[in-house]
């Protein structure tokens, strides 16, 4: 093989495994997915993460504290969600986000 042979078979190689490097993604022709948890249950359920402590634990940057905190915080947490609390939170959230639609609407 000549040495013009040599490098033209090179930059063809080169070139074609370039080609997926630049290939795109076209992220807003993915299909969208609908949540299975309404506004209520999941503002219910960032109020006991943070009742129950989990926030907190996941803002510390302590790893020592963290680990014995994380056990209580997510045994507390799973008793929050598990409790009649929970169901409370949802309806209270449900009620102020069915008042927010009615006022909205009356005002019309």
């Amino acid at each position: 093989m000549t040495a013009k042979t040599l490098i033209a078979s090179a930059l063809i190689a080169l070139s074609a495994a370039a080609v997926p490097a630049f290939a795109q993604s076209y992220s807003h022709l993915d299909p969208i997915t609908t949540s299975q948890k309404s506004r209520a249950e999941v503002l219910a359920d960032l109020q006991i993460y943070r009742e129950s402590g989990l926030a907190a634990v996941d803002r510390t940057e302590d790893t020592s504290l963290e680990i014995n905190q994380r056990a209580k915080a997510q045994a507390r947490y799973a008793e929050l969600k598990s409790s009649p609390r929970y169901a409370a939170l949802v309806q209270k959230f449900e009620a102020r986000q069915a008042g927010v639609v009615t006022e909205g609407v009356a005002a019309r």
